[in-house]
């Protein structure tokens, strides 16, 4: 599958979180698809990282406040009457470990990783269902399974992401629209540089079947497989992207 195929010429997207990092890169990847995508930050100021055409339709929303999450919906069906492919992929971490994780701090994450998501869908159902298709799509993390000490929050957060895709996936499928989890790795991303700096990428390298830490680029040739019509027989899936790391505890065990 290549960008010249214009797999999604003619569809709708909205990307949350698109202003960096995975998010942006789903989002070019689906505009080179030749989807009409809508992009999504906290800030009206995140639009100036952005290029056309994801820069001239961009929505700001803080989706840690019910309000500004109906509003993105609204605003999105000010413009359009069909959406084909929603990625929930704005996400925050706030790493602490249980003995000093503050209430604020908890809610934030579980507000912005899981609530928002299944409170975006519900808004954008009418526009989800007047496509003749549609694929939804939430961002979940390889430690949705995996245990992260330090990381209690957001650990949770995907964890309960990753069940709201598959209970939708079973309610959302009369209505013909699917719903599928994308679980990426050790990304090299701003959001990962410091963890991959103090830890090490050598020492990632030995961790990661693959070798290598991965590329945005990679979770973004996934998302695009999600939202075409190439994965029409996909849903309630999760499609881990992370060269086999969530793997290594295995491995390791096993001696090799």
């Amino acid at each position: 599958m290549t960008d010249r195929d214009g797999v999604l010429a003619g569809k709708v997207a909205m990307v949350t979180g698109s202003g960096r990092g995975i998010g942006l890169a789903i989002a070019q990847a689906l505009t080179a698809a030749g989807a009409r995508v809508y992009a999504h930050d906290r800030r009206v100021e995140d639009r100036q990282a952005l290029t056309a055409p994801l820069r001239d339709r961009f929505l700001a929303a803080d989706l840690a406040a019910d309000e500004e999450i109906r509003g993105l919906a609204n605003a999105f069906a000010a413009h359009e009457p069909r959406l084909d492919v929603l990625v929930n992929n704005a996400a925050v971490q706030m790493p602490q470990p249980l003995t000093v994780l503050s209430v604020e701090d908890l809610e934030r994450t579980w507000r912005v990783n899981a609530r928002a998501a299944v409170e975006l869908t519900q808004y954008l159902l009418p526009q989800l269902g007047a496509a003749s298709t549609a694929s939804v799509i939430n961002v979940t993390s390889i430690h949705e399974t995996v245990p992260y000490a330090g990381n209690l929050a957001y650990c949770m957060a995907k964890a309960a992401l990753s069940m709201f895709s598959r209970v939708a996936a079973l309610e959302l499928a009369p209505l013909g629209i699917r719903v599928n989890s994308l679980a990426p790795g050790a990304i090299e991303t701003e959001t990962n540089r410091d963890v991959l700096d103090a830890v090490g990428r050598e020492r990632f390298k030995e961790w990661i079947p693959a070798g290598r830490t991965g590329h945005v680029e990679e979770v973004a040739a996934a998302a695009l497989y999600l939202a075409s019509p190439a994965s029409s027989y996909v849903t309630g899936s999760t499609l881990t992207v992370d060269g086999g790391y969530s793997q290594h505890l295995v491995r390791y065990r096993l001696g090799h």
